[in-house]
């Protein structure tokens, strides 16, 4: 079991991600917005990030250099998760790090594939 930090502010994407996650046998945490994520990350240090990119209080390609300047989360591998299509956000996200950046609406195995990837193992 791995603990996945989940960072989106639409109760819809959260509610679905965290039942399918946990179906599967993983925690999950939850922060709605920009500040609360890197908050949370902190402090919880959880094996994987799943972030949305359009969020309140700091986007995440900021959270995401927050996480990335910390020394304790550094190396979690994050997954960018958004609505948003653009190659200047896709390559954005992936000149900075990131494990993987998919597109809302986004289909549950291709997800959860992903995230098998990003923690190692198959889930």
């Amino acid at each position: 079991m791995k603990k996945i930090l989940i960072v989106d502010d639409e109760v819809e994407i959260v509610r679905a991600l965290s039942m399918r996650l946990r179906s599967v046998g993983h925690e999950v945490i939850m922060a709605n917005d920009g500040s609360m994520a890197t908050t949370v990350a902190m402090r919880e240090l959880p094996d994987l990030v799943i972030l949305d990119i359009g969020l309140p209080c700091g986007d995440g390609h900021t959270v995401f250099e927050r996480l990335r300047a910390n020394l304790n989360t550094m190396l979690i591998p994050v997954i960018f998760l958004s609505a948003r299509t653009s190659q200047v956000d896709k390559a954005r996200a992936h000149d900075a790090g990131a494990f993987a950046y998919l597109t809302k609406p986004f289909r549950s195995d291709q997800l959860l594939d992903v995230v098998a990837s990003a923690i190692g193992y198959a889930a």
